[in-house]
């Protein structure tokens, strides 16, 4: 993508508005086979939809029209907009920082009480406050090689007993899959991931 420090990133986050199965069987499954599983407190999960710049026919209200991306009847959702100088591609490389207040301010959400606070609106989405004592440890993957003018992936926020350094470390083992004991959520052969600790 040329002069993507240019451009602004546009990201529709859905969330389901009740029990999310894919997170919950995902916790499980961690907490019990996972070399530092016992130290995720919770998981969330959002999908994510995003684009760069302004590809000709598409704006945050065609997210929503299409059917593709949300379901009114399951999903809460957050359109949010900012500034990137990363345009994520395959060969920016996997396992880079999600910028410094990624997604962005909030363009548009159904939960209206949260429509000036961006923070608030993406906490929200990913499972509201986090207990004392724990870290907030958030990885977005994607799969390699998507060409159309949306990237499509799947927001995971690991709720982890830890502090901010340990949570990077202990975050990115419990959800890049290396063996059968690390890793879950993101198969490093099929996608590549962002990723920061939100503590």
């Amino acid at each position: 993508m040329n002069d993507v420090a240019s451009r602004t990133q546009t990201t529709l986050l859905t969330a389901h508005k009740g029990v999310d199965l894919h997170a919950a069987s995902a916790l499980l499954v961690m907490r019990d086979r996972l070399e530092g599983g016992d130290r995720l407190e919770n998981l969330f999960r959002c999908e994510v939809h995003t684009f760069w710049g302004a590809p000709a026919g598409w704006d945050a209200a065609r997210l929503l029209d299409t059917g593709r991306f949300f379901n009114p009847n399951k999903h809460h959702f957050g359109i949010f907009r900012g500034p990137s100088s990363d345009d994520w591609s395959d060969s920016t490389g996997p396992g880079a920082a999600l910028a410094a207040g990624w997604p962005g301010a909030v363009e548009w959400t159904d939960l209206d009480a949260l429509a000036a606070d961006a923070a608030g609106l993406y906490g929200a989405l990913l499972g509201g406050a986090v207990p004392a004592g724990c870290t907030p440890f958030d990885v977005v993957g994607f799969a390699f090689g998507q060409d159309g003018p949306v990237l499509s992936g799947v927001l995971w926020r690991l709720v982890l007993r830890a502090g901010a350094e340990e949570a990077a470390e202990l975050g990115t083992a419990l959800a890049v899959a290396r063996h059968r004991k690390q890793g879950l959520l993101i198969n490093p052969h099929m996608e590549s991931w962002r990723l920061a600790a939100r503590g």
